[in-house]
C-alpha cells in the first residue's frame, strides 16, 4: 500500500480517520469551514487565498507561502473566507520515529507552528510540489509517495531550528516567546522574499509588528545574527549562485541582488568569501 492522493473540492463536516501510509490532499475550496482530524502529524500549505485554524482554543492564520505544522491531537476547524488552494499532507501514523524527540507534546514548540516556505529546504520542496500539483492535479498519485518520503526525512530540521530559536529568545513566558517567534518568522520570510534589493529595518519591523529596537534585538537572539547581516548573507549567496551559473556579467548580478553597482557587490563579496567575485568564479571553474 502507498500514500493515498485525493482532490478536495468541498468542505467536510466530519474528520477523516487515521492513514497508516500517509495521505496527500490537494485542496481547491470555496469559502467555508471543515472539521479536521489529527490522528498523526500533518502539514498544511497555502498556495493561494488564506486559511484560519481553530486549534485547542487558539486561532492561527496561514497565508500564501506559509505552511502549518500540526502535531497529533484533538480535532480542529479550518476556515477560509474566500477561495483557496493548497496541500494537506498527513504523515503516516507509523512514521513517528522520523520526528524529533518530544513530538506530540513538545514543551517548546507547542502543537501548531506556522513556517515560511522560503526559509527551509522543506518549505521550498512543499511549495514546488504544491505548484506542480495545482498546475496538473493528475500528477498527484504519481508523486504522493515521493513527497511524503521527503517530508518524513526533512521535517526534523525546521522543527529543531524553530525550537532553538524560541529557546534563544529572552522572555520569561513561553507564550510570549512563541508569539515573538511567529512575528520574527514573518520578518524572516520578508527577507527571503526580497533578496533582489536592500531592505530597511523599518520595513521588517512593520512586517513583524515590532519596534525597530525590539526586532533587531529579538532577531539576533533567535537566529544568531542581525536581520541586516542575515539578509546580506542571503543576497550574497544568491550572487554566488548566479555567478556559478554563468551567463551574466558582474554588473547584472549586482543589479539582481540589490547592489548599486559591481563595485559595491565586489566589496561585500570579498568581505564574506575572502576573494573577489572574479577570483571566486575562476576557482569554481577550475574545480569543475
Amino acid at each position: 500500500m502507498g500514500c493515498d492522493f485525493t482532490v478536495m473540492d468541498r468542505q467536510i463536516e466530519s474528520p477523516r480517520g487515521p492513514v497508516p501510509d500517509g495521505k496527500l490532499v490537494y485542496c481547491a475550496l470555496g469559502p467555508g469551514s471543515s472539521m479536521i482530524g489529527a490522528p498523526a502529524p500533518s502539514l498544511k500549505l497555502v498556495l493561494d487565498g488564506d486559511e484560519r485554524y481553530e486549534i485547542d482554543g487558539r486561532t492561527i492564520s496561514v497565508k500564501p507561502g506559509e505552511f502549518l505544522y500540526l502535531d497529533a491531537g484533538s480535532q480542529c476547524i479550518g476556515t477560509n473566507r474566500s477561495a483557496m488552494t493548497g496541500l494537506c499532507l498527513l504523515l503516516p501514523t507509523n512514521g513517528a520515529a522520523n520526528l524529533p524527540a518530544g513530538h506530540g507534546d513538545d514543551p517548546v514548540l507547542g502543537r501548531a507552528l506556522v513556517l515560511s516556505t522560503r526559509a527551509s529546504a522543506l518549505g521550498r520542496t512543499l511549495w514546488d510540489y504544491g505548484r506542480r500539483i495545482a498546475h496538473n492535479p493528475l500528477l498527484g498519485p504519481a508523486i504522493a509517495d515521493e513527497l511524503v518520503a521527503r517530508v518524513e526525512v526533512a521535517i526534523a530540521e525546521p522543527l529543531e531550528r524553530s525550537r532553538a530559536a524560541i529557546d534563544g529568545l529572552k522572555a520569561v513566558k513561553l507564550s510570549t516567546r512563541r508569539e515573538l517567534f511567529r512575528r520574527l518568522e514573518r520578518a524572516r520570510e520578508f527577507l527571503h522574499a526580497h533578496i533582489a534589493r536592500a531592505v530597511t529595518l523599518a520595513e521588517m519591523a512593520s512586517v513583524a509588528g515590532l519596534s525597530q529596537f525590539h526586532l533587531a534585538r529579538y532577531f539576533k537572539d533567535a537566529y544568531g545574527e542581525s536581520p541586516i547581516s542575515y539578509h546580506r548573507a542571503l543576497r550574497l549567496d544568491r550572487a554566488a549562485k548566479l555567478l556559478a551559473a554563468g551567463g551574466r556579467s558582474l554588473a547584472e548580478v549586482a543589479e539582481a541582488t540589490g547592489y548599486s553597482d559591481q563595485v559595491a557587490l565586489s566589496h561585500a563579496f570579498r568581505r564574506t568569501y575572502g576573494v573577489s567575485p572574479q577570483s571566486w568564479t575562476r576557482q569554481r571553474g577550475l574545480a569543475a
